[in-house]
């Protein structure tokens, strides 16, 4: 018999998966677009039987894409170019990463008080947010929540009460994966070797044992991220003043980066949430450092701090307001899911303490406003896609420069030529175009 506050908790998290799915679907981007079009000449390659000269093991955009481009060969092939099945795909991978987060609920937090089911409530939400919205309804980032669902099931397995070979080599399994999908994973690295090494109850040699898959994986994983990345450009002409100024800059990205997770509307207050939740979640993190419960929660929190500073060190020269990017939003909110379910169980003997409730209240506002203006703009979002759909279909093959400028990071003369492709596979936009539509130009 599941006991009743589960049960109240699981509806809410179909409610809501139901909802995104939902919203996902309508507000998708129908056609290949942005980073989404060099998946188009793959593909093609791929039908050609040509796959190992393509990006498909090489390094794109600081990430081995590996595993996602996997799951959209197959999705691209079974829906022939029509992106809902890519949105579809990435839903269920989002499904996937809240099953383990539901889990972590399940095995640390006592739901016989009203303030832990609030509290678990609230990470369901953040788990199941629209923010996710603007990786969602892009068929792409099929890569992200590979990541996402590869790094919740690595932390669950690692800081799991009896962590044996099985779990192990479990999460080892699943930070591949996640390595494979999107770079940003290579912070599990060090997040799994901390809780190994927070095992002061094992033997040094038993430690080390666990250790040793993870610290190859990590030098294999770095080793082949490393050339590509650039996100150290060490200059040795730079001065101590260069350097502090390179440093701050660094800071400041990070922290408008986590604040975005629930403070997005809000980039002068955002890094201010931010840098709150650091002074007090450091001291949580002291203060349960002997608390086996806490360890899954510090392991997501950790996750977010540290996916901000790896996206900082490759980002932060595109200026601090970069950090406030949608589609970051699906890793920094990892941050305060974490900090939830920490302060949950930091305080779970203080039954009277009215404190919790009220910030808790006020991250759950922050993440509601936040949660309506990402929708809101998703919406905006899909709406331009479908336009620019519409005129890519008449004009072809003579679309505006300006309007091809803008599809791809690589320019007009780029993105043409991969609409090309896009066009002779037959695939969307122009499957729908009226026959003859634009040949005449």
């Amino acid at each position: 018999m599941i006991p009743k506050p589960f049960s109240d908790l699981r509806l809410f998290a179909v409610v809501l998966a139901l909802s995104l799915l939902a919203a996902t679907l309508v507000w998708r981007i129908p056609f290949m677009l942005w980073d989404h079009l060099d998946f188009a000449p793959l593909y093609a390659d791929w039908q050609n039987g040509a796959l190992s000269q393509t990006i498909f093991f090489r390094i794109h955009g600081g990430h081995l894409h590996t595993a996602a481009y996997a799951v959209l060969l197959a999705t691209t092939w079974l829906s022939h170019g029509q992106t809902w099945l890519d949105c579809l795909a990435s839903w269920v991978f989002l499904c996937l990463y809240a099953a383990f987060v539901f889990a972590i609920c399940r095995d640390t937090l006592s739901l016989d008080s009203g303030k832990a089911r609030a509290a678990a409530a609230l990470i369901i939400f953040l788990v199941l947010y629209p923010g996710h919205l603007a990786n969602l309804q892009w068929g792409w980032q099929v890569a992200v929540f590979l990541c996402l669902s590869g790094a919740a099931a690595t932390i669950h397995f690692v800081t799991a009460s009896e962590l044996n070979w099985k779990r192990n080599a479990a999460a080892l399994l699943a930070t591949v994966i996640a390595l494979l999908s999107f770079g940003t994973a290579l912070v599990l690295i060090p997040i799994v070797l901390l809780a190994i090494m927070a095992r002061s109850e094992w033997s040094v040699g038993k430690r080390t044992a666990f250790a040793g898959p993870w610290l190859g994986c990590g030098l294999a994983a770095a080793c082949a991220m490393y050339s590509d990345t650039g996100l150290i450009s060490p200059n040795s002409s730079a001065g101590a003043f260069e350097v502090a100024v390179h440093g701050w800059r660094v800071v400041h990205y990070v922290l408008n980066y986590l604040g975005s997770g629930i403070g997005r509307f809000t980039s002068e207050l955002a890094p201010w949430l931010a840098l709150s939740a650091l002074i007090v979640g450091t001291a949580m993190i002291v203060a349960t450092r002997r608390e086996r419960k806490a360890w899954p929660w510090v392991g997501l929190m950790l996750f977010g701090l540290l996916s901000a500073g790896l996206t900082a060190l490759g980002r932060a020269d595109e200026g601090v307001a970069q950090a406030f990017v949608s589609r970051y939003v699906s890793f920094s909110s990892t941050f305060w899911l974490g900090w939830i379910g920490l302060l949950t169980v930091a305080t779970r003997g203080a039954a009277k303490n009215v404190v919790v409730p009220c910030v808790t209240g006020a991250i759950a506002l922050f993440a509601l406003v936040n949660a309506v203006s990402m929708a809101k703009r998703a919406e905006r979002l899909a709406d331009e896609a479908h336009a620019q759909a519409a005129v890519v279909c008449v004009a072809w093959p003579n679309v505006d420069r300006s309007l091809l400028q803008g599809m791809h990071y690589d320019g007009a003369d780029v993105a043409l030529e991969r609409l090309r492709v896009v066009h002779a596979l037959g695939f969307a936009p122009f499957d729908r175009c009226a026959p003859g539509a634009g040949e005449s130009r």
